[in-house]
């Protein structure tokens, strides 16, 4: 499935996202949608066949998303503890300037969605190893990052930057470039390779 994102389906996608933040899934009919997105309702179902078929399409355009606005700083001149570092400020700061997409990604990963993709996981396709995972997987390759379970590693990582993020978004403590460094220092000594 290689989508294309028409001006008509971005429409569709952010009006989506908007909606969805506001009133979860279950709370945003496909009526709603086309009506703040000022398309028709037959409109939406030419683009997407059911709500599922739309909500599966915005995972993967917020995704695209995602790895568009993290890696867009890494190069192949930087080391890499140097992409490690910028990958995660990038992370943090995605999930703190894209409130809609954070938003999405938290609900969709708690919803049977997340189950759809998991069985749909393949190396092609939309649902294919994300490509954070296999840059934590070519760090563990590479030597650069202990032999854990790039799993964990995910885990850990991901869970302290949208943390971060959110106590930012929240306002218990302003954006520091200085804290969100201390912050990507102590997940990197947990888990460089020191052999």
């Amino acid at each position: 499935m290689n989508v294309q994102f028409t001006d008509k389906r971005k429409s569709i996608f952010k009006s989506t996202l908007h909606l969805i933040k506001d009133n979860g899934f279950h709370g945003t009919p496909m009526s709603q949608i086309a009506k703040h997105a000022d398309v028709a309702i037959g409109t939406i179902y030419h683009y997407f066949p059911s709500k599922d078929e739309l909500i599966l399409a915005l995972f993967e355009y917020c995704r695209k998303e995602l790895y568009s606005y993290i890696f867009k700083q890494v190069n192949q001149d930087m080391t890499y503890k140097e992409q490690f570092y910028s990958v995660f400020k990038s992370f943090c700061t995605f999930h703190i300037d894209n409130r809609e997409c954070s938003c999405f990604f938290e609900q969709f990963y708690n919803s049977p969605y997340n189950e759809i993709i998991r069985t749909k996981d393949s190396e092609e396709g939309p649902y294919a190893q994300n490509t954070f995972m296999k840059f934590v997987i070519r760090g563990i390759q590479e030597e650069y990052i202990k032999p854990i379970d790039e799993k964990i590693i995910c885990s850990a990582y991901i869970g302290a930057a949208v943390t971060y993020a959110k106590t930012v978004v929240y306002g218990k403590i302003e954006f520091s470039e200085k804290e969100l460094t201390e912050l990507i220092d102590i997940i990197w000594t947990g888990i460089k390779n020191n052999d």
